[in-house]
């Protein structure tokens, strides 16, 4: 039987899952209080990868994720491809650092996750303007790895949900969230009214406050705060003649392309002083530090300019693993919130869809419920136990 189902929040996890469910065939209503994509997905460096992520079960799901990525696109017969299959180059110029890379390259190693030792010439034959320290003769090459173009694939995938017959309502905010036996009731800001089967609740950073209106704290990481764990500068340039095709991880700055010419940066060293309320200028410390260490990294950057500088705040429940299942009691509302979004926003869709649907529950989601991040309920229920945990003894 068709189910009327609500997802909340059109970023890469709810379009995706949205997607699917549609497809389906279920009757599907995409919410966002602003523009699908607006929030979270389109501030982001976009990595698509599995690397150095812990424990094996979230290594596992995001490796799987970049197969999923590369399934859907070649399914999707998309004019404008949403994924670059570039693979990621990594170079390290400090001993002890060097020392936790060859760490991490075991355990990947282990967990059948590919690389390959590259030398020197190879990273200058790779990246022509390249100004490499004379301290590095060699680098790492993750072949699996991509970057995406989040406005491509936030695009495609809002086709696809109204070619299947979903619907997207934007700029409309949810006030109130409410399960009931016979089902759940969404009100809007408009003093409108939703009510049908199942509500799932994809609103990254901002799902603690809804989940209140269901008597429940949910422990994330406060991206509103400043915090470098759940916040991160990403600086755009304008184009310049450096030959980039994929994604760098070098000892001062992270760099991947951006279309054009134009150039993403991240320096994960300045993120102690991100603060989403205090934008920061271009022609101050951080754009300037930004400047000069790209500066030292490639030739062609010497007239270099940063465009803008965005505070990227992340969606990470507070132990930094996914959260993903039932909420209620009577299994009518579903959490969606992971920091990996990006990464693993195509298979999430095919696994959420999945369970909310049939009640099937994969293997690959077993260790991601929700509820070790949840407070007990209180009041009459006494709390709430999903069928796919054990009941406490």
């Amino acid at each position: 039987m068709t189910q009327r189902i609500a997802v909340v929040g059109a970023g890469v996890l709810g379009l995706s899952v949205a997607r699917m469910l549609a497809l389906r065939g279920e009757e599907v209503t995409l919410f966002d209080k602003g523009a699908p994509g607006a929030g979270t997905s389109q501030i982001s460096f976009a990595w698509v990868n599995a690397n150095g992520k812990s424990p094996d079960s979230y290594h596992h799901l995001n490796a799987a994720g970049i197969d999923a990525h590369k399934r859907l696109q070649r399914q999707s017969g998309a004019s404008a491809p949403w994924l670059l299959e570039t693979g990621t180059w990594e170079w390290v110029a400090d001993s002890a650092i060097r020392t936790q890379l060859e760490a991490r390259l075991a355990k990947l190693t282990a967990l059948g996750y590919p690389w390959q030792a590259v030398t020197r010439e190879t990273l200058l034959t790779h990246f022509p303007e390249l100004r490499l320290d004379s301290r590095i003769q060699q680098g790492w090459f993750f072949p699996s790895e991509c970057l995406l173009y989040p406005s491509l694939l936030i695009g495609w995938l809002q086709t696809q949900i109204r070619r299947f017959g979903g619907k997207i309502i934007a700029q409309t905010e949810i006030v109130t969230l409410s399960e009931r036996p016979d089902g759940v009731e969404l009100e809007l800001a408009n003093g409108e009214r939703w009510q049908g089967d199942k509500v799932i609740l994809a609103t990254g950073r901002w799902s603690a406050e809804l989940l209140t209106q269901l008597g429940l704290t949910l422990s994330m990481t406060d991206a509103n705060r400043p915090n470098k764990v759940a916040c991160s500068f990403l600086a755009y340039t304008d184009p310049l003649p450096i030959q980039i095709n994929s994604n760098i991880i070098s000892p001062e700055l992270n760099v991947r392309p951006e279309g054009g010419g134009r150039l993403m940066l991240q320096a994960l060293d300045l993120d102690e002083y991100a603060d989403p309320a205090r934008p920061v200028s271009t022609e101050g410390f951080i754009g300037q530090t930004f400047l000069r260490r790209l500066r030292r990294l490639f030739s062609h950057a010497e007239s270099a300019r940063i465009a803008r500088i965005e505070v990227g705040q992340r969606s990470r429940p507070s132990d930094g693993l996914p959260a993903l299942g039932y909420v209620s009691e009577r299994q009518r509302v579903y959490l969606m919130a992971s920091h990996s979004g990006m990464t693993l926003a195509p298979l999430l869709g095919e696994l959420v869809a999945e369970e909310v649907i049939t009640g099937e529950r994969s293997a690959m989601l077993a260790d991601f419920a929700p509820q070790r991040l949840l407070t007990p309920f209180t009041g009459k229920s006494g709390g709430f136990t999903p069928a796919y945990l054990p009941a406490a003894q």
